[in-house]
């Protein structure tokens, strides 16, 4: 009973300040205005910016579209420090409404086009939604995996309603980037052209960028592109997970510090 009970107020402290929401979109295709299942992560004392957070793909498991994705871990450490983030899930994936159509298994250029053309709408939407509400002229924004990805590409299209941009092992299709012309590449290449307040989190031995799916294990792409750009690329170490895409989510513990640090100094 003891072992349950500090289960349960250790779960109790993790998801501190959280609030379950929905926010409003009006899906371009049918027209129709649905709800996106969101979270809200409240500061006790606010220091008056707000994180959007985009989370990643299925990874290719259907059993994933239904799961709600919280990331209690990292709402639980910006709020902490005096962050307030909103996290939500696009259409038809957890409790959000509507279909899912994101991932459509195709590696040609206008397959991908379609996909992200899908999810940057919802991504505006609530943008200005949470910009509205909360009376944040620029927003910081945060994800991982294609959430990472979708948070530099909102940079580089909106820099002026952008505060800041992190990507944590972001990428929007690495298991055909050789094949569809590099579209993650000349995505955060060109948007590091528009964008410098940029933050780009990786991880070692993470999956997707091994030679067979990104081919850039070491990241000396991203890091030489981060350089040039002037944008600040990290490496992490992967720590007690399997493979280090996971890392970001579930361990922020090793990237949080540097990236909290970085974003205090924003103005």
């Amino acid at each position: 009973m003891r072992f349950i009970l500090v289960l349960c107020l250790g779960f109790f402290q993790l998801a501190w300040g959280q609030e379950a929401i929905s926010i409003p979109y009006l899906d371009p295709v049918s027209r129709s205005e649905i709800k996106l299942e969101a979270f809200v992560y409240e500061p006790k004392q606010s220091n008056g910016k707000t994180i959007v957070f985009s989370h990643g793909s299925t990874g290719g498991n259907k059993a994933v579209i239904a799961e709600t994705i919280k990331f209690l871990r990292i709402g639980k450490i910006a709020s902490d420090r005096g962050y307030r983030m909103v996290s939500f899930m696009r259409k038809g994936r957890g409790k959000s409404e509507g279909v899912f159509v994101e991932e459509s298994n195709k590696c040609d250029q206008n397959a991908l086009n379609q996909e992200v053309g899908d999810a940057y709408p919802q991504l505006l939407q609530v943008t200005t939604w949470v910009a509205n509400k909360y009376g944040a002229d620029k927003l910081i924004f945060m994800g991982h995996s294609r959430g990472g990805f979708l948070s530099s590409y909102f940079a580089g299209r909106h820099p002026e309603r952008t505060l800041a941009a992190i990507s944590l092992a972001g990428v929007w299709s690495a298991f055909c980037e050789k094949s569809n012309g590099g579209f993650s590449r000349n995505m955060f290449s060109n948007s590091s052209q528009v964008f410098k307040n940029q933050f780009w989190a990786y991880f070692e031995n993470d999956s997707y960028f091994a030679p067979d799916r990104f081919n850039d294990p070491q990241y000396d792409w991203f890091s030489a592109t981060a350089k040039t750009n002037g944008v600040v690329f990290n490496k992490y170490p992967q720590l007690d997970r399997k493979d280090g895409h996971e890392t970001g989510t579930w361990r922020p513990d090793v990237w949080a510090s540097d990236v909290f640090s970085w974003l205090d100094g924003m103005k």
